[in-house]
């Protein structure tokens, strides 16, 4: 049996896809990890097997084999800025745009299905595989050679991996992580029915997954169960019990709830976005600012005290009242009148929930004494960069968010973007101390959307063109799983780098500043190369190292 003697092979933060070109493959790769998380790589052959068998024997290192999916791109990204603030252009364009990978449509290497056995099926001639290596408990440090083969009936390739591990631990829960997910679209794309065990299984898997991706936060978002009898101001909220229990079992520590206002909707259905009245949560109807407002509020808020108490839930709880407040208003009048109304609802909150923090996505510090948890866009973020960093010397708690936008080259986690700008985002998050990352979208898929066909989100707000490629969505669900992508790994891996960073600017400041200053100036600047990435992660486990 012949070698293969071409191929694609990378252990950076690369994106594959099913035409790139094939290249002589390597004999042996150097990865390096810490004691606690993975190492992986990519590996892409060509076949015209229906399978190629994938093994890494070793009784130091769990490995985990992935086959890599090709999806759909239909279009490409706006900048933001000359296409008129459309998020996804629609007309056909002449060239690809210079912040983007590929001219849409094209296809790409994003969704991970699980292969236990490393028997990976071959899709257009190609065997796609993603490879992770996890150190056994008790492993110690030290440089491991493994040997990965891939074989099939005309095929055989061998790699030598090189795998160092560093004597350093990633910390866990040192930065927080929200990214909410859609209850409607799990009871959709699982076929299941809420409240039911097999609702529950499917919720655990969920729960896994952000796990993997160090996320800490969960978003339960109040639905019309609540309301026993809106007249009466009666509410109950059992049957979010068994919900909630499945997240703190996995290890997620923060109950994330909300919302308390809404902006109510026009004639039209659509959502009023520019409105200065609020409307109460469940009770479209009814303003916030007025006396029966302030009833529904007060019961709602009380009832939901008294259901935390009781099952010991008091501690831990992040509160949205309105979220982007201060985002799409008319005038003045109209932000002060949101304000007004943002202030009361705090008050409420804070009067008896004692201790929770509330948290809201914002464009400005203009709600200062209101939140507690502020999150701004990375736009906002770098627009008032002093305003907020005064916040954080203040003690106060500084995210940050990215969504639809921003677009063209500001680091975001669209289809068409360099997979590297998913890890970063959490580079300028340590560089900045910026607590924590909130996205919303781990599942956002509405009726009929499919993410193995389709990839951009429809658009309900009235505002802007759809949603980039893959903005709404980093899992692929199938009926009976979670599917994991190479967007969701980036990401996981970004985690992790700004534990790590917390970790080095409390043992070496200087070296803290110096790794960071070569990867990261601000959100739109910074280093897009992800072998010189790779190489800056590996100074900084050598740093933690040498530290120990």
């Amino acid at each position: 049996m012949e070698k293969n003697n071409i191929g694609l092979v990378s252990a950076a933060d690369v994106f594959f896809y099913p035409d790139s070109k094939f290249a002589p493959l390597p004999s042996d790769l150097h990865l390096a990890m810490a004691l606690n998380n993975y190492s992986s790589l990519q590996i892409i052959l060509p076949s015209a097997e229906k399978f190629v068998q994938f093994r890494v024997a070793s009784a130091d290192f769990t490995v985990e084999y992935y086959q890599m999916l090709a999806i759909p791109v239909e279009y490409n990204t706006g900048d933001g800025e000359k296409q008129g603030g459309a998020m996804v252009l629609t007309d056909k364009l002449e060239k690809k745009p210079d912040y983007a990978t590929r001219l849409a449509p094209f296809k790409v290497y994003d969704c991970l299905l699980k292969s236990p056995d490393g028997r990976i099926a071959c899709a257009d001639g190609r065997a796609a595989v993603y490879i992770c290596l996890k150190a056994e408990s008790g492993l110690t440090a030290g440089t491991y050679p493994l040997k990965l083969v891939a074989e099939a009936e005309n095929l055989y390739y061998e790699l030598h991996l090189e795998v160092r591990v560093y004597n350093v631990t990633v910390p866990e829960n040192t930065f927080n992580f929200t990214n909410w997910f859609s209850e409607k679209a799990i009871v959709r794309m699982h076929q299941v029915e809420q409240n039911t065990q097999a609702y529950l299984a499917i919720l655990d898997k969920y729960a896994r997954v952000m796990r993997r991706l160090h996320q800490n936060t969960f978003y339960l978002q109040f639905d019309e169960q609540c309301v026993v009898d809106r007249e009466k101001y009666l509410f109950n909220f059992e049957h979010l019990t068994e919900r909630i229990k499945v997240f703190l079992q996995r290890g997620l520590v923060n109950l994330e709830m909300g919302v308390l206002l809404e902006r109510g909707n026009l004639p039209n259905k659509l959502p009023d976005m520019y409105t200065a009245d609020f409307k109460c949560a469940l009770a479209e109807n009814l303003n916030f600012d007025s006396l029966e407002g302030y009833k529904f509020t007060v019961r709602f808020v009380q009832a939901l005290a008294a259901y935390l108490h009781k099952h010991g839930w008091t501690e831990n709880i992040f509160f949205h009242i309105h979220d982007e407040p201060d985002i799409h208003y008319r005038d003045e009048n109209c932000l002060q009148a949101r304000r007004r109304q943002y202030y009361l609802a705090a008050s409420i909150l804070r009067k008896y929930l004692p201790g929770v923090e509330i948290i809201e996505a914002v464009d400005s510090t203009a709600f200062r004494g209101a939140i507690d948890i502020w999150v701004p866009g990375t736009v906002g973020y770098e627009r008032q960069k002093k305003e907020f960093d005064q916040l954080i010397s203040l003690g106060e708690k500084v995210w940050v968010y990215v969504c639809c936008g921003p677009e063209g080259y500001w680091l975001n986690r669209f289809l068409d973007s360099p997979l590297i700008r998913n890890r970063l985002l959490f580079w300028g998050c340590a560089k900045n101390h910026l607590s924590g990352f909130l996205h919303w979208g781990l599942n956002q898929f509405p009726d009929n959307m499919d993410p193995f066909h389709s990839t951009s989100c429809p658009n309900h707000t009235g505002i802007g063109t759809n949603f980039p490629c893959g903005d709404a969505f980093i899992v692929y669900p199938t009926v009976n799983e979670v599917n994991i992508s190479m967007r969701l790994e980036a990401q996981r891996r970004g985690v992790e780098d700004v534990a790590l960073f917390q970790l080095l600017e409390l043992k070496d400041p200087f070296m803290f500043r110096k790794l960071l200053d070569q990867a990261f100036t601000n959100n739109f600047t910074y280093e897009s190369d992800p072998h010189k990435i790779a190489d800056l992660y590996e100074q900084l486990l050598q740093a933690l190292e040498q530290k120990n």
